[in-house]
């Protein structure tokens, strides 16, 4: 075994070097036996460990997804599992994913589970592990990846349809703000020096608003550090749970966006729940990695009080159901898939329901939100054009 170990000589020199033993004490014993004044001494690997943890950055979705269709492809060939992260490890581009692996490749070496080894490393979903736990004790790797694959790229697809959908939106939000921005801070105090060089008597509006601007431009300073400390606080103030569940709740509560956040969560549940049940997980194992695995905290604490439920025998459906979160439509949907026996598959068609629902429902809101967000930027170029024009037109009145 490898030891790093850091020791002073007779002369009053410091070495940093490295050396094999059988047990940390036998090498200090011998360091101290040769004359050396032993300051240190860390196992090699343990000090590796470290480097990993310190390197240690999210996975990206598709370096994860193009990892799990080359390890099932491997897999189906009968290649070794050691064999098979090796190779993958090797000629992985994620330099995140390749560290993983290697840690991962080790613990497997030293004897771990396959399904423990990605989940001691913290990086991947507890469904990925769940999912792999299962298929190892089924016997069938193969089938359980292969569902998991499907499961990525249904939740991918759906995530990237909504996120793209808010692009345009989100832009014309910052090309208002930014406009608003350049407006106070440019051109208002120009037109206000103008004016004030002509000595012309200014309307109220005009005066409105160059005071307005002057105000905004003297305290910017204020303002800003005002808006970096709120931010900081958030921070600070979500890290706490309480906080998370409080601004969960909140949204939810929201006139129309509050709805599309619902299906959103109660789709992103029915996809998870589903792919762990298809795999061969216990419906109370798989409510635990679901609550585990959801981005919603109001969500996640329903489960939780289900899962509770069901474990004393009460079906899923009314154990749901005396969570009040989930819409009436989901739980008769559900109600069903249990009464005839086919609760996985039903799981996946009230996911395919409400993903479509958030998709249509998503773009009507766009196609409502855009002539709004445009509508806005008009009202404020022609607010500004009004205000600073006015006094040109009666100076012009004046000269006629």
């Amino acid at each position: 075994m490898e030891f790093l170990c850091k020791i002073g000589t007779a002369a009053g020199r410091v070495l940093n070097q490295t050396e094999e033993a059988l047990s940390e004490a036998e090498l200090r014993q011998r360091l101290q036996a040769a004359g050396y004044y032993v300051f240190s001494i860390e196992p090699k690997e343990l000090l590796r460990a470290r480097l990993r943890g310190m390197r240690r950055r999210r996975i990206r979705p598709d370096d994860f997804l193009v990892f799990n269709q080359q390890f099932l492809t491997l897999s189906k060939s009968g290649l070794p599992l050691q064999k098979s992260l090796d190779m993958l490890a090797r000629q992985t581009r994620s330099e995140e994913l390749r560290v993983a692996l290697e840690d991962i490749r080790e613990r497997v070496r030293a004897g771990d589970l396959l399904s423990e080894a990605f989940e001691e490393i913290g990086q991947f979903p507890k469904i990925y592990s769940a999912s792999l736990r299962a298929g190892e004790r089924s016997g069938n790797l193969d089938r359980v990846l292969g569902q998991y694959i499907t499961y990525q790229k249904a939740t991918r697809s759906f995530r990237k349809k909504f996120l793209s959908a808010l692009i345009y939106p989100a832009f014309l939000l910052v090309f208002l703000s930014g406009l608003i921005a350049f407006v106070i801070t440019f051109i208002v105090p120009r037109f206000a020096l103008l004016y004030s060089d002509l000595g012309v008597e200014l309307p109220a509006l005009t005066r409105f608003v160059i005071e307005f601007s002057l105000g905004v431009k003297r305290l910017g300073p204020v303002i800003l550090a005002a808006i970096v400390g709120a931010a900081l606080l958030l921070r600070a103030a979500w890290s706490s749970p309480a906080t998370r569940l409080g601004w969960d709740r909140v949204k939810l509560r929201l006139p129309v966006v509050g709805k599309l956040l619902l299906k959103f969560s109660v789709a992103e549940f029915a996809r998870t729940l589903a792919t762990l049940l298809q795999g061969g997980i216990p419906i109370v194992s798989a409510l635990e990695t679901a609550r585990d695995s959801v981005s919603s905290p109001l969500l996640a604490r329903a489960i939780g009080q289900a899962q509770a439920e069901v474990t004393t025998g009460r079906s899923l459906s009314a154990s749901l159901k005396g969570t009040g979160f989930f819409p009436e439509v989901a739980l008769d949907m559900l109600e069903v898939g249990e009464t005839t026996g086919a609760l996985p598959s039903m799981l996946e068609g009230l996911a395919e329901f409400f993903e479509e629902d958030v998709n249509i429902d998503l773009a009507t809101l766009v196609a409502l939100v855009d002539p709004l967000m445009i509508a806005s930027i008009a009202v404020v170029v022609a607010f500004i054009l009004i205000a600073f024009y006015l006094p040109l037109f009666s100076m012009a009145a004046q000269v006629h």
